[in-house]
Parts: C-alpha cells; sequence; structure tokens
C-alpha cells in the first residue's frame, strides 16, 4: 500500500499524462503535499497552488505523482476523483492506478570539485515563507515584510560544510554535523571561475547521512535540490561544464 511508504505531510509532485499514451505529456509541475489517506488506493492532497493562485485542476485528469519521503522518492500514476474545500483548505482527492515504485530522477553529470559552504536546517514553515518570497505572492509590500521579519526572526544555526562532488541535480558534501534522512537545509554556495563569480541559495532534502570511517567527527552527506529554478540549474550544470574543461586543460598541460 502506499501509506506504507509516504506519510501525512509529505511532499509530492504532479505531471500530467497524456490521455492515450499513458506518458507524461509535459514537463509543467504542480507541488503538493499528503493531507490524510482515505483508504488503501485513494489519498486526500491540498491543491496546488502557484503564485498565490490555487490552480483547480480538473476531476477525471490522469497524473504521474512524485513522493518526496524519508524513505526517498517514489511515483505511481493516479487519477483526481474529486475535488472540494475544508476549512477553507481546497483539496483533491486522488487514486492511485499502478504500484508504487522508486524513482529516479533523470542523472546528471557530476563533479568531483571541493567548496566550502555554508548551510542550515530549514523547517516547513521557513520553506512556506521562502516559496512566497520567491514568488513575490503577497497582497501588498506591507504583508511582505511581516513576512520577512517573521523569517528574520527564526533562530538559525549557521554549519559549514565541504562539497565534494555536484551536479545539477544534488551535491555530495562532508560537515561535522549528522543529520536525519529528509531533513531540508538551505545551502549558501559560492562559485568561482572563469565567467565570474556566482553566489546561489539552494533548498536541498538530505537523501544518505552517514558517518565517515576515515574522518572521525565526520559525516557525509548526499542531497538532491528542490524547487531550484531552472535558469540556476542551467547556470550550475554550465559552471560544471566550464569547470570540467578547465581540468582537463590542466592536465593535458602537465602531459
Amino acid at each position: 500500500m502506499v501509506s506504507d511508504v509516504v506519510s501525512i505531510g509529505d511532499k509530492l509532485e504532479l505531471k500530467l499524462l497524456n490521455f492515450s499514451t499513458k506518458k507524461v505529456e509535459d514537463e509543467r509541475v504542480y507541488k503538493s503535499q499528503v493531507l490524510d489517506f482515505i483508504s488503501d488506493d485513494t489519498a486526500s492532497i491540498l491543491m496546488p497552488i502557484e503564485g498565490g493562485r490555487i490552480i483547480p485542476l480538473s476531476v477525471g485528469d490522469k497524473y504521474n505523482i512524485c513522493f518526496f519521503t524519508k524513505k526517498g522518492l517514489f511515483q505511481c500514476k493516479c487519477v483526481i476523483t474529486e475535488r472540494g474545500r475544508i476549512n477553507n483548505i481546497y483539496i483533491l482527492n486522488v487514486q492511485f492506478t499502478s504500484d508504487l515504485e522508486k524513482y529516479q530522477r533523470r542523472k546528471y553529470y557530476r563533479l568531483e570539485y571541493l567548496l566550502e559552504f555554508k548551510y542550515y536546517l530549514i523547517t516547513d514553515m521557513e520553506i512556506s515563507i521562502l516559496n512566497k518570497l520567491r514568488n513575490n505572492s503577497f497582497k501588498d509590500e506591507e504583508e511582505k515584510q511581516e513576512y520577512i521579519q517573521t523569517l528574520d526572526n527564526l533562530k538559525k544555526e549557521c554549519l559549514s560544510g565541504t562539497i565534494l562532488d555536484i551536479s545539477g541535480g544534488g551535491a555530495r558534501f562532508v560537515s561535522e554535523h549528522g543529520h536525519e534522512h529528509g531533513n531540508m537545509v538551505q545551502m549558501s554556495v559560492e562559485f568561482n571561475n572563469s565567467l565570474g563569480t556566482k553566489d546561489f541559495t539552494i533548498q536541498a532534502m538530505i537523501i544518505s547521512s552517514n558517518k565517515m570511517i576515515n574522518r572521525q567527527g565526520f559525516y557525509e552527506h548526499r542531497v538532491q535540490f528542490i524547487d531550484i529554478l531552472k535558469e540556476e540549474r542551467e547556470a550550475i550544470i554550465k559552471f560544471i561544464f566550464e569547470e570540467e574543461r578547465r581540468q582537463r586543460k590542466k592536465e593535458k598541460g602537465r602531459t
């Protein structure tokens, strides 16, 4: 059953399926969250919101659904069976129409690259505020400033880490702090190469965290980038290709 793997509160993504081919029709992604399980094959989820607007997905439409769980990413197919509202919360009921399976995202080239950076653990409240700031979904400037003040008041313990390798989809890094699978972090990373200096603030999910055998007191983590903008991902990939070319050129100069 889906509920054996997926928990209430888990984030999810929906992609529309073509009616005849049953394959993903386009790359538009709708973000939502699990609210409850109605039965073994039916769940209630939040109706997606983009830029402060509710996206009323149609009953009868079929989607590929990807769950972000503490056990990793899982996907299955579903159909929207009902729309509704409970206590001013707009919801969708979805029925699962295929078995749940482990989901492997499209692979990106991974570059070995040592880079010091700063990060901190983030809560669901912070994620919500950061997304509102990114989409600028406020009724006025006063409300925006209130959210910014709330974000500033939240206690954040800034941690240090060292990136070992990075791709357009995630990174591997070490730090002196252990974290749990599924923890969300915000990473502040500065890239320097021939193209100049570029700063990134990236949300990521811890997908593995293990004590290092050869470095006592250190942990090795793997993270997957979450809600990264297309332009940011493309800029990271461009940096990786530029850095790889620089490294190859340097190695050729030694031969």
